[in-house]
């Protein structure tokens, strides 16, 4: 199942949220790290995140996609 994570740049903070969950995580300096530091609260492997930038506002907003492997699943793989 592929996994959604969203980012948005707000007050100099990039700032991760996945649509259904309560979780989120932020970053100064990127969307990326926010993604990935996500990615891994929710046990997703951070490697496998796949950045669709927003054309119309690239620094404002920045979808990543994710294929739904489990840190563990990628380990023992």
């Amino acid at each position: 199942m592929s996994i959604e994570i969203r980012t948005r740049f707000t007050g100099m903070t990039y700032i991760a949220t996945v649509r259904g969950e309560k979780q989120t995580a932020s970053c100064t300096i990127d969307a990326s790290h926010a993604a990935e530091a996500l990615a891994r609260k929710l046990g997703l492997a951070p490697g496998r995140l796949q950045e669709q930038p927003d054309l119309l506002n690239p620094r404002e907003r920045t979808t990543f996609t994710h294929p739904g492997d489990l840190l563990e699943e990628v380990a023992n793989g």
